[in-house]
């Protein structure tokens, strides 16, 4: 729950990608650059998967949070089209270890029977938990900075990933 409360709309990285750009680049790029995102987390969630089964979710879950806290402090301090492109990428690979295996994490903790209910719960959360995320990024947006969601995000997935290790146990869980 503490990474869903740093991990803000897609939205605010094409903002900030937005800021860098003059005129009618500034539509076109960080859309093309959205895209690039979504070619890298469609390319690398099956393998991304398939690496959680070898590997354990817990290891991978970990590596897609830290890469986000990555991600973020990269939004924050990127001033290149080409630091845009490698941080648009590894935002979509954050987004391909992450999404689909926090819901094979879930469902490993019940048993078979209660899967459906356990992953209609585990999105209500995620839901409840990004609305404020992204009110809180656009706050600090508009009241600190256009870096301020990144460092915001930073911290969070920081946190979210020291807590992760320490209190979940075990390879696979």
């Amino acid at each position: 729950m503490i990474f869903a409360l740093g991990n803000f709309s897609y939205m605010f990285f094409i903002l900030r990608a937005q800021q860098f750009f003059q005129a009618r680049m500034s539509i076109a790029l960080p859309i093309l650059l959205y895209v690039w995102f979504n070619i890298i987390y469609t390319t690398f969630s099956i393998p991304s998967s398939a690496l959680s089964d070898r590997v354990g979710r817990k290891n991978v879950l970990t590596l897609g949070y830290s890469l986000f806290g990555v991600t973020c402090i990269g939004f924050a301090l990127s001033p290149s089209l080409p630091s845009l492109i490698a941080l648009f990428g590894l935002y979509g690979l954050v987004y391909a270890l992450v999404d689909g295996n926090q819901r094979a994490f879930a469902s490993d903790f019940v048993a078979e029977e209660l899967r459906g209910t356990a992953l209609g719960t585990f999105h209500a959360a995620i839901g409840l938990a990004t609305l404020p995320a992204s009110l809180i990024a656009g706050l600090l947006w508009d009241f600190v900075g256009s870096t301020a969601p990144f460092y915001y995000g930073c911290v969070l997935s920081l946190v979210s990933t020291a807590l992760f290790v320490v209190l979940v146990k075990g390879r696979q869980s």
